[in-house]
């Protein structure tokens, strides 16, 4: 049951065999000899790694809170480690929170972080996490939610392509490619809506200047900073580009419709871990402000 929730959460027997400290072999035996024990699959097997079968995520439901109640419980004793399970969204895992994560764990030694660095909404009541940094608008069910980070939506771009552009003003962006991000972000035609320019010439077009659309904001800003065009992203997740002159600013900013969330579930918020890790990036906010 270990390995198959190892396994569940990671998505890899591999991973799964790290944790325990075995063969990606002998995760796959154990997981093949509860299959047998069940009379049903639990995971579609595929040269990417594994992914729950229906009857799978049933059990993972149970075995994920299961297990997580056990850490829980050990970790309201006050000794050993205490395991903390993060869910967070992508482009704020790789920009924010892993750069600051080590001041975390040095201050917090007795703490061992999972980071899991997903676009998927994290199913909290499942126990396969203890707290997911969410992006959206705070109105989930069942979860406490605590605003943790505002965004803002900026146009940025590479110095080169401002140069060769001559953008100087935010209409200047009519005469530029635009990078995309589905389903992710602010949209170009609410940015322009919002600080006041003509949405019509930033909606998609069908004709003359053409762009490239991306499939999240991690892929914006590389494709930005190659000088394939302008793109919306959120400030202030772009400090480090900004800082080291690979994108500069292009426009004015813009709240995003969502911002990030610091979820978990109502009966845990006073655990230790989970109060540190509030406490500790509530800090890190008011430093950046």
């Amino acid at each position: 049951m270990q390995a198959f929730e190892l396994a569940a959460r990671g998505g890899s027997f591999k991973a799964a065999a790290e944790q325990l400290h075995i063969t990606a072999s002998a995760v796959s035996h154990r997981i093949a000899g509860l299959e047998r024990k069940l009379g049903a699959r639990l995971f579609e097997r595929g040269p990417r790694g594994v992914v729950l079968a229906p009857a799978g995520r049933l059990l993972a439901s149970t075995t994920g809170r299961a297990f997580g109640d056990l850490s829980r419980a050990l970790a309201r004793q006050g000794g050993g480690s205490q395991r903390l399970r993060v869910s967070a969204v992508p482009i704020f895992a790789s920009h924010w929170l892993l750069p600051r994560l080590g001041q975390f764990l040095a201050a917090h030694p007795g703490i061992e972080l999972q980071v899991e660095a997903s676009p998927r909404m994290a199913d909290m009541e499942a126990g396969l996490v203890d707290v997911a940094l969410r992006y959206g608008d705070g109105d989930w069910p069942d979860v406490a939610a605590e605003k943790i980070v505002e965004l803002s939506a900026v146009p940025v771009a590479a110095p080169e392509l401002v140069r060769r552009l001559g953008l100087r003003t935010p209409t200047d962006l009519l005469r530029a490619p635009l990078i995309r991000v589905a389903p992710f972000g602010t949209s170009w035609v609410e940015w322009a809506e919002g600080v006041g320019l003509d949405p019509a010439g930033f909606a998609e077009r069908r004709g003359g200047i053409k762009g490239v659309q991306v499939d999240g904001m991690g892929a914006a800003l590389r494709a930005a900073a190659h000088g394939l065009g302008v793109a919306l992203v959120f400030d202030p997740l772009i400090e480090s580009e900004i800082a080291s002159g690979a994108l500069v600013r292009v426009g004015p900013s813009l709240p995003a419709r969502g911002q990030i969330w610091f979820v978990c579930r109502p009966r845990e918020r006073s655990l230790p871990a989970v109060r540190a890790l509030r406490r500790w990036m509530r800090g890190e906010v008011a430093t950046m402000r």
